[in-house]
C-alpha cells in the first residue's frame, strides 16, 4: 500500500482524530415558539417578533449545545477518520443509535463492517464505538476520510431536562430585552452566571488518559 509523503498517517506521532459533519439536522427545537413567547410574556397574538424570537432560540440553543457539548434534539452526524483508531470517540450528545461505520478496503471498495465487529458504550458521553471481543477493525486504503460512522444523538423536545430548557427561556430573555447585545446579526456567545450554574450538571466532558 503507498503512503502520503505529506500527510503521515502512521506511526507514533499520528493521532487519529474524527472529522464531525453533522448530516441531518433536527427537524424542531427544545423550546417551541410558544413557549419562548409565554416566557417573554408576549401575546401570542403579536407576531411582529416571531422571526427574531425564533432566531433567539436557535442561538440559545446553540449556544447551550455547545456549553455541555450535547445535542438536544435528534439528529444525525457523520464522523470520518483516515483509518480506524483503537477506538472511536463520538464527540458530541448522548449517543442514540450507530447507524452503520463504512471504510473502503485496501482495494479502495466501499464496504459496510459488520455490527459482530464492534460494541458502542452509551454509558460513557460521549459515546465511544470498541472493537469487540471477537471482531477487528480492518486495514483500510490510504486516503482520507477512509471510515465513515454515521450515528444519532438527541430525543424528542419532551424528553429534553426541565433545567436544559429553563437555561434557553433564559437566554433568550436575556437578548430579548438586551438587544445591544446584537451586532450586524451576531450574537455574544457569553453564556450569563446563572445558566452555566444550571447547565454544569448536563455538562458532557472529555476524559484524558496519559502514560507516565
Amino acid at each position: 500500500m503507498a503512503y502520503y509523503s505529506n500527510n503521515l498517517l502512521n506511526g507514533d506521532g499520528y493521532v487519529n482524530y474524527g472529522k464531525l459533519v453533522l448530516k441531518t439536522a433536527p427537524a424542531s427545537t427544545a423550546v417551541s415558539l410558544a413557549e419562548a413567547k409565554q416566557h417573554l410574556r408576549v401575546d401570542s397574538d403579536f407576531d411582529s417578533d416571531d422571526a427574531y424570537i425564533t432566531t433567539l432560540i436557535e442561538v440559545a440553543t446553540d449556544l447551550v449545545e455547545q456549553f455541555t457539548r450535547r445535542r438536544l434534539i435528534t439528529q444525525t452526524y457523520n464522523l470520518y477518520y483516515d483509518q480506524f483508531p483503537d477506538y472511536m470517540n463520538l464527540q458530541v450528545g448522548i449517543v442514540a443509535s450507530v447507524v452503520h461505520i463504512k471504510y473502503r478496503d485496501t482495494s479502495d471498495v466501499e464496504q459496510t463492517l459488520a455490527g459482530a465487529n464492534y460494541v458502542l458504550d452509551d454509558k460513557i458521553k460521549p459515546g465511544r464505538i470498541y472493537i469487540s471481543s471477537t471482531g477487528t477493525f480492518p486495514e483500510t486504503y490510504d486516503r482520507p476520510n477512509a471510515v465513515e460512522v454515521e450515528f444519532t444523538v438527541g430525543s424528542a423536545a419532551a424528553d429534553v431536562e426541565s433545567a436544559i430548557k429553563q437555561a434557553i427561556l433564559i437566554i433568550v430573555g436575556r437578548y430579548f430585552e438586551q438587544r445591544q447585545d446584537v451586532v450586524l446579526g451576531t450574537i455574544a456567545t457569553e453564556l450569563p452566571l446563572m445558566v452555566e450554574y444550571i447547565l454544569t450538571p448536563y455538562r458532557l466532558l472529555e476524559l484524558w488518559f496519559s502514560e507516565s
